[in-house]
């Protein structure tokens, strides 16, 4: 098991074509991960696209949502079963999908919901019980409560809502929930919050603007963080009452930040990630205190889910073999501190290689006690680890692999690992 600061491995994702992105990822377990696609210019696509073996292979489903479908959530409840929130790119409104047998087939929760409205998401608190929101819709927000699976529903009436402010709304996904709590967000930089599975709610203006777009994340049903996704300049505000008073906090300079995740395990633990030319990902083991930078200039769209210290999924962009990143380390407490160190990169020379190659360190690894060479396949499989001597130059022997594509990483300490791609071509 990889240990110290971690990495993030491609893997691809087999779109039909360029400008689709992973926009919303939910891990039922190591092994099984449900991914759900937008396109750039809002070309419908209406496929689940889910792994059951932790990312060595990835299934697309069709779901056989009408009209112009734009996928707006998802969310999973185990490895069977999960819910597809689509609005439609002309009319909007909304419906709900919903599988019990892995994405074989998908039936349609939902009748007339969201007319008039725009369905943000929906949360399943368990797997007939569940909370829909959209936006306001007869003066007040559409938020829509089911407990047997969608048969029914009833809407949460105004009384029970705060009212909204004038052009106010909600955004796509931007929602977390914690046991019985949910919270969501909206443009008028407003935070909702319910303790009794969405049936009565409160509000707490967490950033005073005329609009903007927000989102909020929980670890746990006191600690959160609520964020600004196209503002540079703010900070991140944290709260450890349930979302009722909150607090600003410092974070890296200059960075939009993109998504957040919870890290189950860590109390006030959150993996985000922050824009600034390329996407990096950092790491908070204790609401902010400590920041560590985790992943360096990935080309990813930035949606991150996170389901304990050794699973996690990053979002890719569109170039074919980075769709989506598995990662492939161990977060802890003692990540905490720890600097990545921006230093040349690694060189195999030659690259492709047919037979016998030579790795180059960097110098200042050069004299270190003690360094682990890691190989991976582009699925984030370990085909090789070992430790080598701390020389200029590492022995590489491409006879001991198949034709493809591999990611060589060398470790120094607890220091982030340093990488390369790999080419062997016999």
């Amino acid at each position: 098991m990889l240990s110290g600061q971690s990495q993030f491995v491609p893997q691809p994702l087999n779109y039909p074509g360029q400008g689709y992105w992973p926009a919303y990822i939910s891990i039922s377990d190591p092994e099984h991960v449900w991914v759900g696609t937008t396109h750039e210019f809002n070309i419908p696509y209406s496929y689940s696209i889910k792994t059951s073996n932790g990312g060595v292979s990835w299934t697309h489903d069709s779901i056989p949502v009408p009209g112009e479908p734009y996928c707006t959530s998802i969310c999973e409840w185990d490895k069977n079963t999960c819910f597809f929130v689509f609005t439609d790119v002309t009319e909007a409104g909304g419906s709900i999908w919903k599988t019990t047998n892995g994405g074989s087939t998908w039936s349609c929760m939902t009748t007339n919901q969201f007319d008039g409205s725009f369905a943000n998401f929906y949360h399943a608190f368990s797997a007939n019980a569940g909370v829909a929101m959209g936006d306001p819709k007869d003066g007040y927000f559409v938020i829509q409560v089911t407990n047997d699976g969608g048969e029914t529903w009833t809407r949460v009436p105004s009384i029970s809502i705060p009212t909204p402010l004038e052009g106010e709304y909600g955004m796509n996904d931007s929602y977390s929930a914690v046991g019985n709590s949910i919270w969501f967000t909206t443009n008028k930089g407003r935070c909702f919050r319910s303790f009794d599975r969405g049936q009565h709610w409160d509000v707490t203006r967490v950033v005073d603007v005329s609009g903007g777009f927000f989102d909020v994340c929980f670890s746990s049903e006191h600690k959160g963080a609520f964020f600004s996704m196209n503002d540079s300049t703010r900070n991140i505000a944290v709260t450890i009452d349930g979302g009722i008073n909150w607090d600003t906090v410092s974070i890296p300079q200059s960075y939009y930040i993109l998504d957040m995740s919870s890290v189950g395990g860590f109390d006030g633990g959150f993996v985000f990630t922050g824009w600034k030319d390329l996407t990096d990902v950092f790491f908070t083991p204790d609401m902010f205190t400590g920041i560590v930078k985790i992943g360096s200039s990935i080309i990813s769209s930035g949606s991150v889910a996170f389901l304990d210290a050794s699973t996690g999924w990053l979002a890719g962009g569109e170039s074919g073999t980075n769709e989506i990143f598995k990662y492939m380390g161990v977060l802890s407490s003692a990540n905490q501190g720890s600097a990545i160190k921006h230093t040349e990169k690694l060189l195999i020379m030659p690259n492709p290689t047919s037979d016998k190659a030579l790795l180059k360190l960097q110098s200042d690894d050069v004299g270190t006690k003690f360094l682990t060479l890691l190989i991976t396949d582009m699925c984030g499989k370990v085909v090789k680890q070992q430790s080598i001597l701390s020389s200029e130059w590492a022995k590489l022997d491409a006879s001991d692999y198949d034709n493809g594509i591999y990611m060589v990483y060398v470790f120094s300490g607890n220091e982030m690992p340093r990488c390369v791609k790999w080419v062997i071509n016999h």
